[in-house]
């Protein structure tokens, strides 16, 4: 009898062991609950899985941002550009009027308006007839390549030396003239060359360059041309009006939106944070408005943090978290 009842306790120890082995049943040494594969001490952890953290936890923890970076804003150089509109059509880059050189006769033209024409080829044959004298043809060629605009001739009639014959444009390139004022003339010619967007009524982008401004104005008019070029590109087409804006003026400085100054006893001032984290009233000197934003000239120098957002809140020698902690509380 004594002997069965130890075969009995032995048999039990061996299941219960077996049991504790097997996966997803807890128990043993280094297993993992839920499953898994047991994590031994000194073994590197599962691809993915960050060291001490069990399968299945939310690693990282704590907002990594800088207390108040959404508040605080640098101070840094910067360049604004203002700018005035204008209008103009599209023409030809050139558009060269081939004339003849002597009286007689239009043999032959040998073009036709819209025809695409090369440098040196023929537009127009012209002979002469006078009694008792023989004449080679005169042969009018194209002097750059392009296509053919307009023909001022008929073949058999007859013409005269200086006439006009053949117009051809060169549509390889465009250009533009615009009106300005004698005052905006000066500021945009100080400006020099720039790279403009036009854009048509029909909402084609193009760009150009803006290549000079004239000496004089149209004394009949009084306004002075400013002439801009475009390369050929998709869109451009001869004859078509195009609007732009053309520089004016360009600074280079710091810039504030114009709410955050802030007049204290005839003097402007602005919120900002020192090296402590302190919030620091300071003096500065602004400059003309751009838009909604004012030029700083003296009292921010470059790299100066500054709070970019004002609620009422704000006082000397107040920490930056003290005060984002009242702005968490107000809202």
């Amino acid at each position: 009898m004594t002997r069965i009842v130890g075969l009995m306790c032995v048999l039990s120890l061996v299941i219960a062991v077996a049991s504790a082995q097997q996966p997803g049943m807890g128990g043993g040494p280094g297993s993992v609950p839920g499953g898994g594969a047991p994590i031994t001490p000194g073994m590197p952890p599962p691809s993915g899985q960050a060291p001490g953290v069990q399968p299945g936890a939310r690693q990282g923890g704590q907002n990594s941002h800088t207390p108040g970076a959404g508040l605080v804003s640098i101070a840094k150089l910067e360049i604004r550009t203002t700018s005035i509109g204008v209008a103009g059509r599209l023409e030809p880059a050139r558009r060269i009027g081939h004339t003849v050189s002597i009286s007689g006769f239009v043999d032959t033209i040998h073009v036709k308006v819209g025809e695409r024409v090369n440098e040196g080829q023929a537009l127009v044959t012209l002979s002469r007839d006078a009694p008792g004298e023989v004449f080679r043809p005169l042969v009018v060629a194209s002097r750059i390549p392009g296509r053919v605009s307009e023909i001022h001739l008929m073949e058999g009639s007859e013409v005269k030396s200086g006439a006009a014959a053949v117009t051809v444009m060169d549509d390889s390139g465009y250009r533009l003239v615009a009106a300005l004022s004698d005052k905006d003339a000066f500021r945009v010619a100080a400006i020099g060359r720039a790279t403009v967007t036009a854009r048509s009524a029909d909402g084609v982008n193009l760009r150009g360059n803006l290549e000079g401004v004239a000496a004089e104005p149209d004394y009949s008019t009084g306004l002075f041309s400013a002439t801009l070029r475009f390369p050929a590109q998709t869109g451009a087409r001869i004859g078509m009006v195009l609007f732009m804006d053309l520089p004016v003026e360009s600074i280079r400085g710091q810039f504030v939106k114009q709410e955050l100054i802030v007049r204290r006893f005839g003097r402007s001032v602005m919120w900002t944070i020192d090296e402590a984290d302190k919030l620091k009233l300071v003096q500065v000197t602004t400059g003309k408005p751009y838009d909604d934003e004012l030029l700083v000239t003296d009292g921010l120098p470059p790299g100066s943090r500054y709070l970019n957002r004002l609620d009422g809140s704000e006082r000397e020698d107040l920490s930056l978290q003290e005060y984002l902690g009242a702005l968490r509380r107000g809202s």
